[in-house]
């Protein structure tokens, strides 16, 4: 039986994989203009359009598990946008 943190490497290798061979290639490492731009809305409006296409898309499970890089790959963008307001409010709170 595979375990949670096993399931969870497989993930993130695939995840991986995808930025390396997808994302860097398409759209350049960071700095990323595109990104770096993004405020907290635009990451999350980002995330929530790829999390719909699945549930409302036809496309078929090859093309949802795509989507499901995309979603994992925005929801890192949002944790890393999180931790900088977090940061940033605690810098604001001293």
């Amino acid at each position: 039986m595979i375990t949670k943190i096993e399931e969870w490497i497989g993930f993130s290798e695939a995840v991986e994989t995808h930025i390396k061979e997808y994302v860097i290639p398409q759209y350049g490492d960071y700095p990323d203009e595109m990104i770096e731009e993004f405020n907290l809305r635009d990451i999350q409006k980002q995330l929530g359009r790829y999390v719909k296409r699945i549930e409302f898309s036809s496309r078929g499970i090859e093309d949802s598990i795509v989507d499901s890089l995309k979603i994992a790959h925005y929801a890192c963008y949002l944790h890393t946008k999180l931790k900088e307001i977090e940061n940033e409010n605690n810098l604001k709170s001293k």
